[in-house]
């Protein structure tokens, strides 16, 4: 018995969804859009076969086939597209490790350590802790007098220094935050000296205070250490810089 011809109007209906479908399946984001096309154009096509079940089913088949391939090719491309976008951010990712391990090296041998890191100063340089400015403005060296004279070899060392507050919080200076090296021995500036009249030649000696933010004072501290060597005076008062203390090249 010849089979009547198909009803064609739902199943041309679902062939023109799924040709659409099929279209917009390699765009980006696009085809989201296209995968709901072809999940209604294979609905609309699996209905069309229901009703020409005794029927010829021709175009039925093809929008069902044309709507099953523009759904593959989504799920398709979008995997692409994911890994595409994956690949390139670990590249971007690795780029940048890379750049700035070679970065951190080239610094490194090329500078040295950063102004930031920099640990030693000689004397007119400023040193900057957390906001507190440190500087040795000059060095003077003293024999003593009738009144005072230092230990056998020694010398009196008068270190003037400026210490400014460039923080928001207010903060303590003390002379005892300062050290003075002699090749390795280090030793406080707490001396005191006198002239032969009985009198202090230092006329600016840095005793202790606070200083708020801006403040600055400036002032003498006085130690020794043996004649002819090479000075160090070394800041201690951070208590997180004890193994990384901040020193000055006296002489």
């Amino acid at each position: 018995m010849e089979k009547k011809k198909e009803s064609i109007v739902l199943a041309l209906i679902a062939l023109i969804i799924g040709i659409l479908a099929l279209i917009l399946s390699w765009v980006p984001i696009v085809n989201n859009f296209a995968a709901i096309l072809a999940v209604i154009g294979f609905i609309l096509a699996i209905i069309a076969l229901i009703i020409n079940r005794k029927n010829k089913k021709t175009l039925s088949i093809v929008s069902l086939v044309i709507s099953i391939v523009a759904f593959v090719i989504v799920m398709a491309t979008q995997a692409f597209y994911a890994k595409t976008i994956d690949d390139a951010f670990n590249k971007s990712d690795s780029s940048s490790k890379v750049a700035k391990k070679v970065d951190n090296s080239g610094s490194s041998q090329t500078s040295g350590k950063k102004e930031s890191e920099k640990t030693s100063f000689k004397v007119g340089e400023t040193a900057d802790i957390d906001g507190v400015q440190f500087k040795v403005n000059k060095v003077d060296y003293s024999q003593g007098s009738s009144y005072s004279t230092p230990d056998s070899g020694n010398q009196f060392v008068l270190v003037n220094v400026t210490i400014t507050n460039t923080s928001d919080e207010t903060t303590d200076y003390n002379p005892y935050d300062f050290k003075i090296d002699d090749n390795g021995n280090q030793t406080n500036l707490s001396e005191y000296l006198m002239d032969d009249n009985g009198n202090d030649p230092v006329s600016d000696p840095l005793n202790s205070g606070s200083l708020a933010k801006g403040g600055s004072v400036t002032g003498t501290m006085v130690g020794q250490a043996k004649t002819g060597n090479k000075y160090k005076l070394i800041y201690t008062g951070n208590m997180f810089l004890k193994d990384d203390k901040v020193t000055f090249e006296l002489n």
